[in-house]
């Protein structure tokens, strides 16, 4: 059976390993939690005791693990220091990706995200034809830096001149961030379970980075990310992301409102998926073998 549940530590709490489950203690409470079935857990705050057992275990059973600060919002993650079978052959073919090879995958990255932008504009009633254009003019590697010129445009209409910042306190960047957050430890812990080292990316090259491959495959899972929060934020009328908001957003990697591979599928599911078509695509130096999810709109407004 797949992992399916998402924990989230928010009081003050003892982690420990018994017999092989996560035990978690305070002072009213001890409950455990079967980490095979344990997707993702999220640290928010700093009130809590991990022991370095703990943590090796969560990485043993690929738990995607996000790290908050004292003000809650994404400052780290963990992810399994490779535990594929094939990891010597990845690394070997994600190493030896020419740079021919590494700039038609970044174009159909961006086409893919900038089209999925345009969709999302355009179901909110708000069009931004410059974008279909865009799309269309990617080139490998997007040298001319449409991705950039798409993203000002996609801003500005979507979210009303919204000034995209990591540290910002507006709640449209607190959510889009906690959600982002959220996706790319999913992306690391997929990438690093399938063998790949994802400091290496595609396009991001940030010395500093240890995670820029992650970085580049989530640029066309964010366009269904600012969708769904798109939608949340017209049900909370809030200032800064309370817990009900928070668990709303960590359910839209778990509602099925995604088309992939001929049939609908969760954002959880998807990422492990879109990770393995990746891998084929390395491995078969075929660009055409990276496949991409779209979304079913009507179902989205459904669920949230």
């Amino acid at each position: 059976m797949a992992a399916w549940k998402t924990i989230r530590i928010t009081k003050p709490c003892t982690l420990r390993i018994d017999n092989g489950n996560l035990l978690v203690e305070d002072e009213e409470c001890r409950f455990k939690l079967c980490l095979k079935d344990t997707d993702s857990i999220i640290f928010e705050g700093d009130r809590f005791t991990v022991s370095a057992k703990v943590l090796a275990a969560l990485s043993h059973h690929k738990v995607a693990t996000l790290f908050c600060d004292k003000y809650y919002m994404p400052s780290a993650i963990l992810h399994p220091y490779h535990q594929s079978s094939l990891v010597t052959t990845t690394i070997k073919a994600q190493l030896a990706m020419d740079d021919a090879m590494r700039g038609r995958l970044w174009q159909e990255i961006v086409r893919i995200k900038i089209t999925l932008q345009s969709e999302v504009a355009e179901h909110f009633k708000k069009p931004i034809p410059k974008l279909h254009d865009y799309a269309d003019q990617v080139c490998p590697g997007d040298p001319y830096r449409t991705e950039a010129k798409s993203a000002r445009l996609y801003w500005k209409t979507l979210f009303n001149d919204l000034k995209r910042e990591p540290d910002s306190f507006d709640i449209r960047n607190q959510a889009l961030n906690y959600a982002y957050a959220i996706l790319r430890s999913l992306i690391t812990r997929d990438l690093a379970a399938a063998g790949f080292l994802p400091a290496i990316g595609l396009w991001h090259d940030n010395r500093y980075n240890a995670f820029n491959l992650s970085d580049d495959l989530m640029e066309p899972m964010r366009p269904i990310i600012d969708a769904a929060i798109y939608l949340l934020l017209q049900h909370f009328d809030e200032e800064y992301l309370v817990p009900d908001f928070k668990r709303s957003i960590i359910a839209i990697f778990d509602t099925e409102f995604l088309i992939f591979a001929n049939g609908r599928s969760s954002l959880r599911t998807v990422c492990k998926q879109y990770i393995q078509h990746f891998k084929a695509a390395i491995h078969s130096k075929d660009p055409n073998r990276l496949h991409f999810p779209s979304i079913d709109f009507q179902i989205l407004h459904e669920c949230i």
